[in-house]
């Protein structure tokens, strides 16, 4: 495969504007972590929610439908596939399970996008580890089958409401189904549990405030949904393998963009 990255980032939309409409001359992956995210490439239109991603090739015009509303942000990387091998091993958007670890990989690369003087060979292998988890989230059933209109609601709910008082009872009770079918049926469709995709949700959502806000820890706890900052450092740990604090000092988004 003959690969060439050019660059990466974090779009965080502030609610204005729209992605451009452009012809470039480099392939972008885009992976969408919060909000909705609405597409086009040539004549085929594309709704990204969080753990959608989406590839686009060089050469075709592509850009926003609508303006970004103000809770979206998402991952990019420009690079080249020269010989079309990337393109041919993947299709052109997929959707990542919630316990895949593919927006911690974009996070380290963005992170080693600051090494100076730039590794290529360290970038070329975190872009592999990012391949293999495309390919994963592409080969998973529950990617490409059609979803649960319950448990999209169910996901869609949680989250709206993540940084809010939230119990799966209480869920079930607002979709008006029975907890252990609610309970089956998430993690036949989205490989995890309700109470597992809100934690995770969580803490992903406080990872992000970490890297691009100067809010305290227990500020972050507290605005993500937990009452108990001890609780919220082991639902943290348990998720990326660090503390709060060392997660703070370690990344960096690296290059950090809005409208």
């Amino acid at each position: 495969m003959s690969m060439r990255i050019f660059n990466a980032g974090c779009f965080v939309s502030r609610g204005r504007g729209r992605h451009p409409e452009r012809v470039i001359a480099s392939d972008e992956l885009i992976v969408v972590t919060q909000g909705r995210l609405e597409m086009f490439e040539d004549d085929r239109i594309w709704r990204l929610e969080p753990g959608d991603w989406l590839l686009l090739r060089h050469g075709h015009r592509h850009g926003g439908i609508n303006d970004y509303p103000k809770n979206l942000s998402f991952f990019w990387i420009h690079f080249l596939d020269e010989n079309g091998d990337f393109f041919d091993a993947l299709p052109c958007h997929g959707h990542a399970a919630g316990n895949s670890p593919l927006a911690e990989y974009l996070r380290l690369f963005l992170t080693e996008q600051t090494v100076m003087p730039p590794d290529a060979e360290a970038q070329s292998h975190l872009f592999s580890l990012i391949t293999i988890e495309l390919g994963r989230s592409a080969s998973n059933p529950c990617a490409t089958a059609p979803v649960s209109p319950t448990a999209r609601a169910a996901m869609r709910y949680l989250e709206l409401h993540r940084d809010e008082s939230l119990t799966v009872a209480g869920l079930a009770d607002i979709l008006g189904c029975n907890i252990a079918y609610l309970g089956r049926l998430f993690h036949r469709v989205y490989g995890e549990s309700v109470s597992g995709a809100l934690n995770r949700l969580r803490v992903e959502k406080a990872a992000g405030l970490l890297l691009s806000s100067q809010l305290s820890i227990k500020e972050i706890a507290t605005g993500c949904g937990y009452a108990s900052p001890l609780y919220f450092r082991r639902r943290f740990a348990g998720r990326f393998n660090m503390t709060p604090g060392q997660y703070r000092r370690i990344h960096t988004l690296g290059h950090r963009n809005t409208e």
